[in-house]
């Protein structure tokens, strides 16, 4: 019963071919569906197909062309690139096949112990990099290459060097530091220009990126038979400025030391080469570090810098990188009576023989004006007295004869009313009135009320030194290439010829006369010919006019015999000394002695200066019945210390005595105490 039980649950022959039958219909359909769909892939929709592997198995490499350098006009390096990397994570594979989630999770969190190691970067900050959907993910650039060394050889010890890539990159180096930051500028985190010249000429410096594309496997390694396609970057071009790095040293140290002696708000300084217009040097200090652009480099600042807002350090940095020389509106005071008696002469309004009187006032419709220099008046004086005596009745009698529309025309020559079109970003445009009171015009002839920048003052009177033309200051001369071979100059460019060559040359001998007879005997060196004018203005402080709050301003010249290069400092705000003759005096004699020893230029000493050289005690000059401002410039320029005594005066003050006395003999470098009433 049981055997043939048994028996009986086999299937039988029938059923067998049955079931044998159905299996083939379903492996056939299965079959026939299969083969079309591979045939639907291959010939319908082949181009999808082939575009996704194509997408899987590409790599597309950008290969970043490096930034040309920044030189100074001797081809010395300002600003360079070096080569360094940028690192990625492959985060997942560069396919969509499924792989192992916590193998990959694993390597990932040493991947970002060894990336927290080489970069100073906490592992959680790395992780959070990685949760992304991409296949790759960017963790850092600008990386030295012995980092990237000891990162990849961590990650082989740890067999997971097939997730880190690695791609050429460059960093911006500035070797000097701080030198010259404000007129070099610097780059934001994508390698781009932020301000300077490296914002003005960013186009250039960029260069063209390349790319390198190649094909990998379903890992992304690359296959056996790659035909890679290589599209070759174009490095960008380098800047070849008209700075000196030279005479920029020179300087980048007066800047620094003057506004440690003045205890200056800040500190700013320009050197044009007379004949083109160059730019041999700029500085302003305090400056800041452009390889390190987002910190303040003063520590007490960047303590301060720290506390701020994201907004108020923004505009912290704004101020910051901004270049005064080019952005800055200040009152030029007495050193603006220099166009102020060219446009005169140009107008043959006066003649240096002319006179003029100085009561002390000056009345102009109902408004007396005082006489800042001396308030007893000056009393006859010629034009060329009147300049040394820096005294402003005597500007406001010459702009009455020559007339104020002749005035306002040669203002606007001398481009004192527009951008003079310098090559660097930012830079400001005077402010400019649509009508001025005849009191305006008056106090203008001296230098107050009037708003232009150091550029455009320091410009025009480079005009007066190279025979009456209005150059349009520059700071690059040329563009070249990787080997240094020029490919495009930029030739020095005239703007208007604004006086004539018998007006400058009268207006260069009232300088010198300045220098050697008058208040800018601060500038005087032996054996060299200095032309010179310095200016004192107080600042509008909400409307009003601050006593407390000055620029101390001078410009010089040199050699007056054939006038090479001008040099202006700026002074703001200083707390100890008040004059330009006193604050910015100090820092143009040094700076123009240096450039001249630095030229070459042999010093022609004349007799009294031979004798003065072979006494071993200088004799004290006279400095009283004339004003302190004066004194002040006289005493430096015989290197002597000078002290205030008998309390404490408002403004300028007449000298009533002094000690040693005129005439008597001191050493070098003695102070003469002077008194007031």
């Amino acid at each position: 019963m049981r055997r043939g039980s048994a028996k009986s649950a086999l299937p039988s022959l029938d059923q067998l071919k049955k079931r044998m039958i159905c299996a083939f219909l379903i492996i056939a359909v299965l079959f026939t569906v299969l083969v079309f769909r591979i045939g639907w892939i291959q010939i319908i929709d082949t181009q999808t197909y082939a575009a996704r592997a194509m997408a899987t198995q590409t790599r597309d490499t950008t290969l970043f062309a490096r930034r040309g350098m920044i030189l100074d006009r001797n081809m010395k390096e300002l600003a360079v690139s070096t080569a360094t990397y940028r690192i990625f994570i492959r985060v997942k594979p560069y396919s969509d096949a499924p792989y192992d989630y916590d193998e990959n999770s694993a390597m990932l969190d040493k991947a970002a112990v060894i990336l927290s190691g080489g970069l100073g970067t906490s592992k959680e900050e790395i992780l959070t990099k990685f949760n992304t959907t991409a296949y790759r993910v960017s963790v850092a650039k600008n990386v030295d290459k012995d980092i990237v060394a000891k990162m990849l050889t961590d990650a082989r010890t740890e067999k997971i060097s097939e997730i880190f890539e690695v791609e050429d990159d460059t960093s911006r180096v500035y070797p000097l530091g701080t030198f010259a930051s404000h007129l070099i500028g610097s780059v934001n985190s994508d390698g781009h220009g932020q301000s300077g010249i490296e914002y003005e000429y960013d186009e250039y410096l960029t260069g063209i990126a390349g790319r390198l594309v190649t094909t990998t496997d379903g890992v992304g390694n690359p296959l056996g038979n790659d035909t890679s396609r290589n599209y070759e970057k174009q490095d960008g071009l380098s800047i070849v400025t008209t700075i000196d790095e030279t005479i920029q040293y020179f300087v980048e140290k007066a800047v620094v030391e003057a506004k440690e002696i003045t205890d200056a708000d800040k500190v700013e300084c320009v050197v044009l080469e007379v004949k083109t217009g160059d730019v041999l040097a700029m500085a302003t200090y305090p400056s800041f570090d452009p390889g390190d652009p987002y910190s303040p480099t003063d520590e007490a600042e960047l303590e301060l810098f720290n506390t701020l807002s994201t907004e108020e350090q923004t505009d912290y940095l704004s101020r910051m990188w901004t270049n005064p020389i080019i952005s800055d509106l200040y009152e030029p005071g007495s050193v603006f009576k220099l166009i102020t008696v060219s446009s005169a002469f140009e107008t043959n309004a006066i003649v240096p023989s002319d006179h003029f009187y100085c009561g002390g006032v000056y009345k102009v419709e109902d408004r007396n004006i005082q006489c800042w220099t001396y308030p007893n008046g000056h009393g006859e004086q010629d034009v060329v007295t009147a300049v040394g005596n820096s005294c402003n009745p005597a500007m406001m009698q010459i702009i009455q004869r020559m007339g104020y529309p002749s005035f306002s025309k040669y203002m606007e020559l001398f481009g004192m009313t527009e951008a003079t079109g310098i090559d660097l970003p930012g830079e400001a445009v005077p402010l400019k009135k649509d009508y001025y009171y005849p009191s305006d015009l008056a106090t203008m002839s001296f230098g107050q009320g009037i708003s232009i920048t150091p550029i455009e003052m320091a410009s025009a009177v480079a005009a007066i030194g190279n025979g009456g033309n209005l150059m349009r200051p520059r700071v690059v001369r040329a563009l070249a290439d990787e080997d240094g071979n020029i490919v495009q100059e930029f030739p020095p460019e005239i703007r208007r010829q604004v006086i004539s060559t018998q007006t400058a040359d009268e207006v260069r001998s009232i300088m010198e006369y300045v220098v050697n007879e008058g208040g800018g005997q601060v500038a005087k060196i032996p054996g060299y010919r200095i032309g010179g004018k310095t200016g004192t203005t107080t600042k509008l402080i909400n409307g009003e006019y601050s006593m407390s709050d000055r620029v101390g301003s001078m410009v010089a010249m040199a050699p007056m015999d054939d006038p090479k290069f001008v040099v202006f400092v700026a002074v703001d705000h200083p707390r100890v000394g008040e004059y330009g003759t006193t604050t910015a005096g100090p820092a143009v004699r040094t700076i123009t002695e240096q450039i001249l020893n630095y030229y070459n230029l042999q010093p022609a000493y004349t007799e009294e200066e031979l004798a003065k050289q072979q006494q071993s005690r200088i004799v004290v000059p006279k400095v009283t019945e004339i004003p302190a401002s004066e004194a002040e410039g006289i005493l430096l320029g015989f290197e002597l210390e000078y002290s205030v005594q008998g309390g404490s005066y408002a403004g300028d003050f007449i000298v009533t005595d002094q000690y040693p006395k005129a005439g008597s003999y001191i050493e070098p470098g003695g102070t003469v105490y002077i008194y007031g009433d």
